[in-house]
């Protein structure tokens, strides 16, 4: 069977045991909610990954194709970050943690 996926970003929800004490798996379980909220489960996939050895800044939420990482991550964050994707725009900024290069070319 090759299907293709059809998913424009994929959000990552740190695993590793600091970043779920802090909630990280309620997180990802209310990210989920409010993406079939906004009817974009089509859009945006969620899943959990293992631990991304950020313990001290979690929890963390990964944000790919963009290969932007997210630390301190709270209900308000996630809510917030799911909306400006759907609305185009800046994302997150102030939970920044780090930002791959996107190679050109």
């Amino acid at each position: 069977m090759n299907t293709k996926l059809c998913y424009r970003h994929h959000l990552l929800f740190c695993t590793g045991n600091k970043c779920m004490g802090k909630g990280n798996e309620d997180l990802k379980l209310l990210t989920q909610s409010h993406i079939v909220s906004l009817g974009l489960e089509k859009d945006i996939l969620v899943t959990k990954t293992g631990c991304l050895d950020q313990c001290e800044y979690g929890p963390m939420v990964l944000l790919y194709p963009e290969g932007t990482w997210y630390s301190g991550m709270d209900e308000k964050s996630v809510r917030t970050l799911v909306e400006q994707i759907r609305d185009g725009k800046e994302l997150l900024p102030r939970n920044l943690f780090y930002q791959i290069e996107q190679k050109r070319g």
